[in-house]
């Protein structure tokens, strides 16, 4: 298990530079300048924060809480560094975990990621480079930010204040790497170690995204539907945002990390919906409640191996479909017959009694597996948060598209047409609240 792991030691090296975060240090979207130490509790944010952040995706936080509880103890630290802190020539990875949340559930994906970990930074070592020193979330969401935590609380390893998505999304193409050519090979994907401490690996070299993430689904499929996967191997030059690499600012979303602590910090102190809403409306990206109502039902149909479907969002006088393809994609209120929000933007669930986020997978789960079923019947907001500019490149509003068509069409009885190009939720809230 990973608290088996022993320790390395921490990559920075000038112990002043490295500070614990304030208590005032919530008001500030990035922590300020430097590399921090966070605690559990810091962690615990991040993960609502995150998981608010990914339009209904990027793993479910019951599942989460539940990693979280297992693999970092109290006395645990792990360290943050922000993107103009980078050191030109220390390495960086993506490493992230994939499969069935019902299999993580019984136990089963518990070390592939540091599997995953420990193979890329041998990779490289062997290759005669120097070893991993830094991590990045492949997306915001409970899960999938929560990992390289779990690494840097037993490796020592940096997690960067940022990653290539800004939200979660469907397929590992929909990312910034991705659309500026950053090189993805080699990918390396793990599975768990079994009884005896073994466990199997692949390093392949792929011809692009959607290839990668065509063979970490057939990996996965051989071992308990679950894998591990490291990709995107770079240096810190190519993603350094300071000054003298201003370049770097296109290659993905800066500070996600710590917007995600400023709003699970927020909800998880005061737990007061109006008063979490107001605190959003502080940040620069536009937000809007799109929705408020009782969530009546959800209906799941499977695309392409992906958990595709429908939540019903009722109030009485209106109704409201939020489509999904493991993240949100489309909400559509069907008394009105119009769009309300699409892909690039997200669409996220709040609790109105106590303004904790949750992912679609926690809709109506299995309250015997999970902390964090939501039952039909709970109360919401449904609020729709603008896509960072990065993430209206045309390329990427194309994929979104494209998986919201792909999943419409598994609806077709709904008669919800499909959209012809992407609205921005401010034209469309124009037009909605008009």
């Amino acid at each position: 298990m990973l608290n088996n792991i022993s320790s390395r030691e921490s990559s920075f090296h000038e112990e002043d530079s490295i500070k614990k975060v304030g208590i005032n240090d919530y008001k500030i979207k990035d922590f300020g300048p430097g590399n921090y130490q966070l605690t559990k509790k810091d962690i615990s944010y991040i993960v609502y924060g995150a998981c608010f952040l990914a339009s209904g995706g990027g793993g479910p936080i019951g599942m989460a809480l539940l990693f979280m509880d297992k693999m970092i103890s109290d006395a645990d630290v792990m360290y943050y560094v922000n993107p103009d802190d980078l050191e030109a020539n220390k390495n960086i990875s993506l490493v992230a975990g994939l499969g069935s949340p019902d299999k993580i559930l019984e136990g089963f994906g518990q070390t592939v990621s540091l599997n995953a970990f420990l193979e890329m930074d041998n990779y490289l070592t062997q290759s005669g480079q120097e070893p991993l020193a830094y991590l990045m979330p492949v997306e915001m969401g409970a899960m999938n930010t929560l990992i390289p935590f779990i690494i840097s609380a037993k490796k020592g390893i940096a997690v960067i204040n940022g990653d290539p998505c800004g939200r979660a999304v469907p397929e590992m193409s929909m990312n910034l790497f991705n659309i500026n050519n950053l090189p993805l090979n080699p990918v390396i994907l793990t599975s768990d170690t079994d009884a005896l401490g073994h466990y199997q690996k692949v390093i392949v070299q792929v011809e692009n995204a959607e290839d990668a993430e065509n063979q970490a689904r057939q990996f996965a499929k051989l071992h308990n539907n679950t894998a591990g996967i490291a990709c995107y191997p770079m240096r810190g030059a190519d993603l350094n945002c300071s000054i003298l690499f201003d370049k770097n600012w296109a290659k993905f979303i800066q500070w996600t990390v710590g917007f995600a602590w400023n709003l699970g910090r927020n909800m998880l102190e005061f737990r007061n919906y109006n008063k979490f809403l107001e605190f959003l409306d502080g940040f620069s990206l536009p937000s809007y409640t799109l929705f408020e109502g009782i969530i009546t039902d959800k209906e799941e149909r499977e695309i392409s191996g992906f958990n595709s479907g429908k939540i019903t969002v009722s109030n009485g006088d209106e109704t409201f479909f939020i489509y999904y393809k493991n993240e949100s994609l489309l909400a559509w209120n069907v008394k009105r017959n119009c769009y309300v929000a699409m892909g690039p933007d997200s669409i996220n669930f709040l609790a109105r009694k106590d303004a904790q986020p949750f992912s679609n997978t926690d809709i109506n789960s299995d309250p015997d597996k999970t902390p964090k079923n939501i039952p039909l019947g709970t109360e919401v907001g449904v609020i729709g948060l603008c896509a960072f500019e990065k993430l209206q490149n045309a390329v990427l509003v194309n994929l979104f598209l494209s998986n919201i068509r792909e999943t419409l069409t598994a609806f077709h009885e709904d008669h919800v047409p499909v959209p012809d190009s992407y609205i921005p939720l401010p034209d469309l809230m124009l037009h909605y609240n008009g």
